[in-house]
């Protein structure tokens, strides 16, 4: 079988995760990265058989999938990474939602202006601190096993660390678990390769995250 093949933009904000689990699971793929104006994707998505054409996408056989959380949780499933009992999957399943509230909530107030950061600044807390009361001394998310709510959330607050660092250093708890995720083995590997992209996060039109310098992170 042909290995996977994974299509995105040439930046990150939605599919670094997968790339985590992939690289974690040492699987053979395709990092298929679109350049955000070359035209190369909309010759590319009439092609593909995919019932709703969008990036990310997935090809791993006769499976062709779209969305980000899809593709994780399939790809989770497939190489046992979505909780060992159902009572873990289930509570992943939850964590995996709590995530994309962070995120989405980051995405849409990250307008490069002090009006928008003071906004995050002022709500943020109340939201990292319940991932850091809900990690307690744990090492990780969910049970003893790294799970790929682990690569969504040390994602997510990779991306808060740029736009208001002087917030998450008050979350030690969450800096500790994104140091964790990021050196267990193949991601660490992947993250010091000429493949990873740090910046940008976001598309070249983003107020925030999307152009100029990398700014410092904290």
């Amino acid at each position: 079988m042909a290995p996977l093949t994974l299509g995105y933009w040439d930046f990150r904000v939605l599919v670094e995760p997968i790339r985590y689990l992939l690289h974690y699971k040492n699987v053979e793929f395709t990092d298929k990265r679109y350049s955000f104006t070359s035209g190369e994707w909309p010759k590319d998505k009439i092609n593909l058989d995919l019932d709703f054409p969008s990036l990310p996408y997935l090809l791993d056989g006769d499976v062709k999938i779209t969305q980000s959380t899809t593709i994780l949780r399939y790809l989770a499933q497939k190489y046992g990474v979505d909780g060992k009992t159902q009572a873990e999957k289930l509570k992943v399943s939850m964590v995996e939602q709590q995530v994309v509230d962070l995120r989405w909530f980051l995405l849409i107030n990250q307008a490069n202006t002090e009006e928008n950061r003071a906004s995050i600044r002022e709500k943020a807390p109340d939201m990292l601190e319940s991932f850091e009361k809900f990690l307690g001394d744990r090492m990780l998310l969910v049970g003893d096993g790294v799970t790929y709510i682990d690569f969504m959330l040390s994602e997510t607050f990779d991306f808060y660390r740029y736009y208001v660092p002087d917030v998450c250093k008050d979350f030690p708890t969450l800096m500790a678990h994104q140091a964790r995720i990021v050196g267990l083995p193949g991601i660490k590997e992947y993250l010091n390769s000429p493949t990873y992209k740090r910046w940008p996060i976001f598309k070249p039109t983003a107020k925030f995250g999307g152009s100029g310098p990398e700014p410092k992170r904290d």
